[in-house]
């Protein structure tokens, strides 16, 4: 869309002189008038004149020295207008008219959405002690800067949508920008803490390990700042408080197979299915999720590698009801998934038989184009799959610390 078109205009207006210029200048296919009782009458004569070129619609402030009250009509009036199929790009908000506060209710309106403003000025000359409109100059209409915008806080809900989304990259791109902008100290720490925990979740989502403790530490200091304002400093204090569990809780998974590598790989199998939809990606990692579960037990409890086992830390009685459950002619060298669950359940005695549901559902994995197939898994199996694991695993004080936050919910 060019400057000086838009599909859809609403105006703040109480003279018809305004109509003109803007419906001159943009053309729109509808019209949305905000206007008060005072200023209606010549207001809508003129829009009669317009109704057979473009649908015209009202919303009449009642309390015109009240900013919310012309907050909510510009509020009511985008709804319709979205409900008709226009979006805020399509949009463009004149401001001229009326009272201050009629104003200044749907101008910051248009400012949380990104909407187009402008406003119509008029050239003036001071004659003889006052200001005289000049009759030669006709009415401008001047594009308004967006505050939000050019400070940045108005990327800050779309850096938020993809951190939450798990696109950690993307998010720290659009926080970078925001911190490019920002002005003032505390400001500036808290999304310099935001950057640097996206960029951390970046390299903990890939096992980058180290590179994850670097940036989650400097995240942490920089959201441990002395904040006084108290939207940041609730936040800032939240967020930093989880990644100081993060912290610990990587430092564990870093090195050997443990406890809270399993729980790791669950919880970035979660982020793939229930954040991304990205069912086959989240589905291999339960299936390393489960792997793992079992050599750790293995591990663990028995000193047994399912890489290379060593029968004689086995006892004969195990041994035989090993080659009993796989119907081995011999003890194998190495375990894959299904031997390994079998030794766990004879060594440990908690591991559930390989009933028809995990069956069905190695099958679908089986069948994945991530694995050995071409079919793509659904979102129903892939939540089962998940809620399988889970309770496999079961409820660990470390759940908490190998989650990610999500933004919009701190």
């Amino acid at each position: 869309m060019s400057e000086s078109a838009a599909k859809a205009l609403v105006m703040v207006v109480s003279r018809n002189e305004a109509v003109d210029t803007a419906v001159s200048t943009f053309q729109p296919e509808i019209l949305g008038i905000i206007s008060s009782q005072n200023f209606l009458g010549p207001v809508a004569r003129k829009c009669a004149d317009l109704e057979s070129r473009m649908t015209v619609l009202y919303r009449l402030v009642d309390s015109p020295m009240e900013i919310h009250n012309a907050f909510e009509r510009f509020e009511h009036l985008l709804a319709e207008l979205e409900s008709l199929g226009y979006t805020a790009d399509d949009t463009v908000l004149d401001v001229s008219g009326g009272t201050t506060p009629m104003r200044l209710g749907p101008a910051l309106a248009a400012m949380q959405r990104g909407i187009r403003m402008v406003h119509q000025r008029v050239v003036q000359s001071f004659i003889a002690g006052d200001w005289k409109v000049d009759p030669e100059r006709p009415r401008e209409v001047v594009p308004m800067d967006n505050p939000l915008e050019s400070t940045g806080l108005l990327r800050e809900g779309q850096a938020m949508q993809l951190f939450d989304r798990r696109d950690y990259g993307a998010a720290a791109l659009v926080f970078g920008d925001v911190l490019a902008k920002v002005t003032g100290a505390e400001r500036r720490h808290y999304y310099r803490g935001l950057l640097l925990l996206s960029e951390g979740y970046a390299a903990w989502d890939v096992a980058d390990y180290g590179a994850a403790l670097k940036k989650l530490g400097s995240a942490r200091q920089e959201l441990s700042a002395g904040f006084s304002e108290q939207s940041l400093s609730g936040r800032a204090s939240a967020l930093a408080g989880r990644i100081s569990a993060h912290l610990s809780f990587l430092g564990k998974v870093r090195g050997e197979l443990s406890a809270e590598s399993v729980v790791d790989m669950l919880e970035n199998a979660r982020r793939r299915i229930v954040d991304q939809g990205r069912y086959d990606d989240g589905v291999a990692r339960l299936y390393r999720a489960v792997e793992m579960f079992h050599q750790w037990r293995l591990k663990e409890h028995n000193s047994v590698s399912t890489k290379d086992v060593d029968w004689d830390e086995v006892s004969e009685d195990a041994r035989t009801k090993f080659l009993e459950a796989t119907h081995l002619p011999e003890l194998p060298d190495h375990l894959d998934l299904t031997r390994a669950r079998a030794l766990d359940r004879i060594l440990n005695g908690d591991v559930a038989e390989d009933g028809n549901l995990f069956r069905n559902l190695l099958q679908q994995r089986n069948r994945s184009i991530l694995a050995h197939g071409l079919e793509p898994i659904g979102e129903k199996a892939a939540l089962k799959f998940l809620e399988y694991v889970d309770g496999m695993v079961g409820e660990t004080e470390n759940r908490v610390a190998a989650s990610h936050v999500s933004l919009e919910q701190e």
